[in-house]
């Protein structure tokens, strides 16, 4: 059996009409399945939770990067873990791209020729609590993410962006520009597998894949399936500095700026002096401090 999640908000309102054409597709294979459309926050978890628990195969996500972070978050809280297929329809889609899948065609595509893979999960947990849905709406609760999760800049950015999700992949150019007046860097102390380091830094990307924001290339040598985290710390820098450098982050060149810090790691603590927001997989949900940990090839994917 297979369950499709779909999110009929996804893609700028192309999610409902994206589902009649999956269900469509699968009745020409006459493939078992059933399908349940999300309403609101926290519903694809519950969704996949239950799927999983009723012994569903395969769970097809049919939505973006936040639609397909909740049907994770639902299957690691269950006894037993599906394999994922994702559909991408909503904005970003920047963990299945590393899978091979950049577009609707392409999930389908992977879904017909059956080729799995196994890939890494990150498990984190904020210190503070969130007003986001689901598993990570408590202080200190935990969640897991398989594209990234950040804190400071880049996740007030990812906040900022969801006002301009009509603008595509180009909303997190606005909301990057819209975010340099207010750009501050504190006292950023981290502890990557027992090794501690202190600086003053903007913001922490610990990475599980190499893209974020859809086409930007925040962790250039990040593998979904090596079992580490690819860890990424923008510096502190001026305003001028930072316009210059966020241009390179679409071909991955950021990185090798003495302005950013790199490094690999199975296990991170991240604590900026002040609470900073916490964004796994793009979602607001918690404060700093944060951890996180790598659980090397926990769930299946699809990919191409």
């Amino acid at each position: 059996m297979l369950t499709i999640i779909a999110n009929p908000r996804s893609g700028k309102g192309s999610g409902k009409a994206r589902l009649q054409q999956v269900e469509a597709w699968m009745r020409e294979r006459t493939l078992p399945f059933e399908s349940r459309v999300t309403a609101g926050p926290g519903d694809a978890i519950r969704f996949a939770r239950e799927s999983a628990e009723a012994g569903s195969e395969t769970l097809v996500v049919l939505g973006g990067d936040g639609t397909f972070y909740e049907v994770v978050n639902g299957i690691m809280g269950a006894s037993r873990r599906p394999r994922l297929a994702q559909i991408p329809v909503g904005t970003g889609n920047s963990f299945i791209k590393d899978l091979g899948i950049d577009s609707f065609e392409d999930g389908l595509a992977a879904l017909a020729d059956g080729k799995v893979r196994r890939v890494d999960v990150g498990r984190g947990q904020a210190a503070g609590a969130g007003t986001g849905a689901g598993l990570a709406a408590a202080a200190g609760a935990e969640f897991y993410f398989v594209n990234l999760c950040g804190a400071g800049f880049v996740a007030h950015t990812a906040r900022r962006a969801g006002y301009f999700r009509a603008f595509g992949d180009f909303a997190y150019v606005i909301a990057v520009l819209l975010g340099l007046p207010g750009l501050r860097a504190q006292s950023l102390r981290t502890v990557a597998d027992g090794v501690e380091t202190v600086r003053d830094a903007h913001f922490i990307e610990i990475c599980n894949s190499r893209k974020t924001g859809g086409d930007m290339i925040m962790a250039p040598s990040a593998k979904v399936d090596d079992g580490l985290f690819d860890v990424v710390i923008a510096k502190k820098m001026t305003r001028r500095q930072l316009l210059d450098l966020f241009p390179q982050i679409f071909t991955g060149k950021h990185v090798e700026s003495p302005l950013v810090e790199t490094f690999t790691c199975t296990r991170i603590e991240a604590a900026f002096e002040k609470a900073e927001p916490v964004t796994p997989d793009g979602e607001l949900l918690g404060t700093s401090p944060l951890s996180a940990e790598i659980i090397p090839l926990a769930i299946e994917v699809y990919a191409r």
